[in-house]
């Protein structure tokens, strides 16, 4: 199987992350699109409860997009050169992908072994508002690495850029605003039973 991975912390899961799946599965022909929250991020975010993250993030399950707890079940920081390497061992036979938004770029070179991702899998960026010069950074990080054709950018007119984040959804979450047309009813309730982001 082609399997594209979106990881991240999923702080709230929201509709850019649906959004991001089923665009992928239509343009790239994937098998599938797992959803994988960190358990711990490496850049030491405060995040709310793994197993509560875990749990949103299967409320955004249907068909080919599936979420994984791979990284959650690591119970460590999760790298995600790590990551790879253990789903290629597993599974050799199925070809792994990354998904980053363009926003990620800059902090990309920063990631573990991050020519390693490049070189043993693929790396797709997908496009977020606001981030309209990764190609050109895109470009230079291609000169580093040994396999370039690994880096796969997504036009923008076949993938219109992504407006939702997390941090959004706490913000608002905060000022207790609707969050509505920001995440799937499911996920709303879900956050307002736990009190999540007050």
């Amino acid at each position: 199987m082609k399997i594209a991975i979106l990881g991240g912390s999923f702080d709230p899961p929201h509709k850019g992350h649906v959004i991001i799946a089923r665009r992928l599965l239509k343009l790239k022909h994937f098998d599938q699109v797992w959803l994988m929250p960190c358990y711990q991020h490496p850049f030491s975010k405060n995040l709310s409860s793994p197993d509560k993250r875990f749990e949103m993030t299967k409320l955004l399950e249907k068909d080919k997009v599936k979420a994984s707890n791979l990284e959650i079940n690591n119970k460590k920081i999760s790298y995600t050169i790590s990551t790879l390497r253990i789903l290629a061992k597993k599974h050799p036979e199925n070809k792994y992908c990354w998904i980053i938004g363009t926003d990620q770029i800059d902090a990309f070179m920063k990631w573990r072994e991050w020519k390693e991702i490049i070189n043993n899998f693929q790396l797709i960026t997908v496009p977020r508002a606001g981030f309209k010069k990764a190609e050109a950074k895109l470009k230079d990080i291609a000169k580093l690495v040994t396999v370039p054709k690994n880096i796969i950018l997504i036009d923008r007119k076949q993938f219109p850029p992504i407006y939702v984040s997390s941090t959004l959804i706490r913000k608002k979450t905060k000022e207790k605003k609707s969050i509505l047309n920001l995440v799937p009813k499911k996920i709303e309730k879900y956050i307002i039973k736990h009190s999540l982001y007050k």
